[in-house]
């Protein structure tokens, strides 16, 4: 389902309030979507991290860079990683989210890449911050901001001119990898980012020290679930740390750094109906998801653990974590040969399963 949203970024191109972009446009958060049609591939390049979205720009011929306008120029994944030159954009569009800080962060990285005098345009949801775009222009010193609302979203746009400089820098060093709680690094964007998730953390206490062979955390994010392995289970021949989010790749490969253990990143969309992880682990851990952007779907963890059980090679074992509430301990039952609940706490349970 295309986010409506989308629709209303384009407005001002649809409506024809704006003029067509002559020259290179930049979309951060890129979504596939009808306001991409008159674009010619090769002028548009779509930044995107989430790999399911990204799979589809490029199917449609576009180029998806995952570190346009990245301080570090770094990416973590897949894809045109060579970091752009700055002030080459003629347009830039931006695609805000509910996360304050990863909305400043993607209007920084675009506004820092246009040229002077270049369009800027951002659109968000009424209920992801909508309200607050126009002042996020006007604190980045641009002048003669124009808005419009449509699909319960507003889309504001204005020209580069007398960018300031202070808000910008300030707005770009939010977007750089820190310290969190526990000893790990992560950056803003990634899900969860600033915290230890309760789930994770039950099913860390609980996990068995005698792990041996090659395993994966699925949904790695910063790598909370494979450090825990790692620290206790010294027989383990390899790690796969797999996610969905190239940025949660880059900074989980700095947390699992000191391991010496056979480790690598990969950017796969664990909820597609096949991944290419057939018979590949002795283990897996995860804690899946049960949303994607605005909507919460069990069924992205049903299908974290159809992967699960499709990638363990036979009497491999899936350790998992859940919310109460969802109904994986069925899904569990049904397909492995034996399911068994190893801890329950906090709202969340935790399964032993083997194929």
């Amino acid at each position: 389902m295309v986010n409506p949203v989308l629709d209303t970024l384009f407005l001002p191109l649809a409506s024809g309030q704006m003029n067509w972009p002559e020259g290179k446009t930049l979309f951060m958060n890129a979504q596939a979507c009808a306001g991409l049609d008159g674009f010619n591939p090769a002028q548009l390049t779509a930044v995107q991290w989430f790999k399911p979205y990204a799979e589809i720009l490029i199917n449609q011929g576009f180029t998806v860079d995952v570190a346009a306008g990245s301080p570090d120029g770094s990416s973590g994944g897949s894809g045109d990683d060579s970091a752009p030159e700055k002030g080459v954009y003629a347009a830039a569009f931006v695609l805000g989210t509910k996360s304050r800080i990863e909305t400043e962060i993607y209007l920084a990285r675009a506004v820092s890449l246009l040229a002077e005098g270049a369009m800027l345009i951002v659109a968000a949801g009424n209920k992801e911050g909508a309200g607050r775009l126009k002042k996020m222009l006007v604190d980045l010193g641009f002048e003669g901001v124009a808005e419009s609302v449509k699909n319960k979203a507003r889309v504001c746009w204005a020209a580069k001119n007398n960018v300031n400089d202070a808000v910008l820098r300030a707005w770009l060093a939010q977007d750089g990898v820190r310290e969190i709680a526990g000893g790990f690094v992560s950056r803003p964007g990634i899900y969860g980012w600033e915290k230890i998730d309760k789930g994770s953390e039950l099913l860390a206490a609980h996990l068995p020290r005698d792990l041996k062979g090659n395993g994966a955390d699925f949904g790695c994010g910063y790598g909370y679930l494979g450090r825990a392995v790692l620290e206790t289970n010294r027989k383990a021949k390899s790690l796969d740390s797999i996610d969905a989010d190239a940025r949660a790749l880059a900074v989980c490969a700095q947390n699992l750094a000191g391991f010496d253990v056979k480790k690598q990143e990969r950017w796969l969309d664990l909820a597609a109906p096949r991944t290419g992880l057939e018979n590949c682990y002795d283990w897996i851990v995860m804690n899946p998801p049960f949303h994607e952007g605005k909507k919460t779907d069990s069924d992205i963890g049903v299908a974290f653990i159809k992967n699960a059980y499709a990638a363990l090679r036979r009497k491999g074992a899936l350790y998992m974590v859940a919310n109460n509430q969802l109904p994986y301990e069925r899904v569990l039952t049904e397909m492995f040969w034996e399911t068994q609940l190893i801890a329950q706490g906090g709202g969340f349970k935790a399964f032993r399963a083997v194929k």
